[in-house]
């Protein structure tokens, strides 16, 4: 399904159903009163996040710390298959329960099954993940209309009535890192932390890499034997928002740059969508000498073991750029319509280029990170030559 297509759904249609099903809860509410949190005993919760692999990953350390207060409790992800994968590495999550956005006849018939599970099963605590969309808002009203002492905690709205569906409100500041926003879900479930750390994350990622990928690849890219260091490299931005694509022409002149000054094997990645925007890209390049294309060919398991053997990642604003932070890869990443004060890299050897221009940050959780601009200047102004001093003096590439 068209990811445009679903936003326009979401916001035209969602809440005349929402407001519906809360009068139904509402008087539900005046007939059976709720017990306080504190008199629950929480034995299953439910998380639901379908867009941003990376928000996932970043909430893990949260999710952790909430096990940790409801010891017997199984934590369940309602979400994309896209994200399945990197979920089934997660220490933090039990059981995933995915929903197919290839055909609407398969969101429908997968919704169906799960939300029927969902109600069977009964979760105590609902954390509805998403940030203000009202699919998301409509799956917590499902999942817990009618049934008796369900939490709902959810993200403070600018609507009233959406927040009236949540038992607890969390507070977003756009200028707080999205680590320290999760952060706050703990601390209303009275979970005294001010930070989060990732060792338990970056260990189930090392875990879970395919061990034999780097052997793999020398194998059918003899060339690689000959080359100094790896450098991965994602020119794509995901579905969400393609604005977030630093210019294509300006990779292709670092790209140029780094094989005439080095001799780095360069990975190109990305999935199976972006492999014709990438073969773009290759096919601009005068020279594909130590180059490979990994686009559309490459899973989770197999980018960790790359990421391992890399000196550096050179990516956009993604999901990706998070998993190499918690590996505490190299990185070099390019913002513009998101800032970096949200979902740039905390730790680490990391250059952040960000393009703070009159207009940005465009995207946010109140207009569903849906971007009008018909020129992203905040990643043109970034020019290849400031990339390429960066790389020189910052990690002594070129």
């Amino acid at each position: 399904m068209n990811t445009n297509l679903v936003r326009q759904i979401d916001r035209n249609v969602g809440p005349f159903v929402n407001i519906f099903l809360l009068s139904l809860k509402t008087l539900h509410a005046k007939l059976y009163r709720k017990k306080d949190i504190n008199d629950i005993s929480i034995k299953n919760i439910l998380i639901i996040k379908f867009f941003g692999m990376g928000s996932i990953l970043l909430f893990s350390p949260t999710l952790q710390l909430i096990k940790e207060k409801y010891k017997n409790a199984k934590v369940t992800i309602l979400t994309l298959t896209a994200n399945e994968e990197l979920c089934k590495m997660l220490p933090s999550i039990d059981r995933i329960l995915c929903l197919n956005m290839d055909s609407l006849f398969k969101f429908i018939s997968l919704l169906s099954k799960h939300l029927k599970h969902i109600r069977k099963d009964g979760y105590d605590l609902i954390i509805n993940l998403e940030f203000l969309t009202n699919f998301s808002t409509l799956i917590s009203l499902l999942s817990s209309i009618f049934l008796k002492n369900r939490i709902i905690i959810g993200f403070n709205s600018p609507f009233a009535w959406k927040n009236k569906i949540n038992d607890i409100n969390i507070a977003f500041g756009h200028g707080s890192h999205i680590t320290k926003i999760f952060l706050k879900i703990a601390n209303s479930l009275d979970i005294k932390a001010d930070a989060v750390s990732f060792e338990n994350e970056k260990k189930a990622l090392l875990e879970h890499g395919d061990k034999n990928y780097q052997a793999l690849l020398i194998k059918k890219y003899p060339f690689l034997n000959h080359c100094n260091s790896w450098i991965v490299i994602n020119v794509n931005a995901g579905e969400l928002c393609m604005h977030r694509r630093w210019p294509k022409q300006y990779f292709v002149t670092i790209i140029e740059a780094l094989q005439k000054r080095t001799e780095a094997g360069i990975f190109l990645i990305g999935n199976e969508n972006e492999l014709g925007y990438t073969t773009e890209l290759i096919n601009m390049l005068g020279d594909t000498v130590r180059i490979v294309n990994l686009c559309g060919q490459i899973k989770i398991d197999q980018l960790i073991d790359l990421l391992m053997k890399c000196k550096l990642f050179i990516t956009n604003d993604s999901g990706l750029l998070h998993i190499a932070t918690v590996m505490e890869v190299n990185t070099v990443s390019f913002f513009g319509p998101e800032t970096p004060a949200l979902y740039g890299p905390i730790a680490g050897k990391h250059y952040v280029f960000y393009g703070d221009t009159y207009c940005s940050p465009c995207i946010n959780i109140y207009n569903s990170k849906l971007s009008l601009c018909k020129d992203n200047i905040c990643l043109t102004a970034i020019s290849p030559k400031m990339v390429l001093k960066v790389l020189s003096e910052y990690f002594q590439l070129i």
